[in-house]
């Protein structure tokens, strides 16, 4: 599916699940469109049974696609403010890779895990 819909703006491709998102319905419905004609170029077909259409919010793969963006889901932010306190870098490192998979949502990320990411084997650190 990926390289059917390569390049395409506006859209998440994920193994076999598609979600087209735009600013506006006209935008919306044109690349609705595109995204039909690649399918049909490749002779692939949809289920419609396991289609949406004009949904204003999607949770997927741990994100929520809105009218205001690309969130992250609330339960994984739970998970994220709720992770046990680490007492080792094996569990740090966890740790750090729950969190990175927002990265791209957390200005400066980083700059903030930076000092968490510098720590190595046997050094002590305090988690505050």
């Amino acid at each position: 599916m990926s390289t059917v819909l390569c390049g395409m703006q506006g859209a998440l491709v994920y193994l076999d699940d598609i979600i087209v998102f735009r600013e506006t319905l006209k935008v919306h419905n044109d690349k609705l469109k595109y995204v039909f004609t690649r399918l049909r170029m490749h002779n692939l077909k949809l289920q419609p049974d396991k289609c949406e259409f004009l949904r204003k919010e999607v949770t997927y793969l741990g994100l929520r696609l809105t009218t205001q963006g690309l969130l992250p889901d609330s339960d994984k932010v739970i998970d994220v403010k709720e992770f046990p306190i680490p007492t080792n870098t094996h569990q740090l490192k966890g740790f750090l890779g729950l969190a990175s998979y927002y990265r791209r949502l957390i200005p400066n990320f980083s700059k903030i895990a930076k000092p968490l990411t510098k720590l190595r084997k046997n050094t002590p650190f305090v988690w505050n």
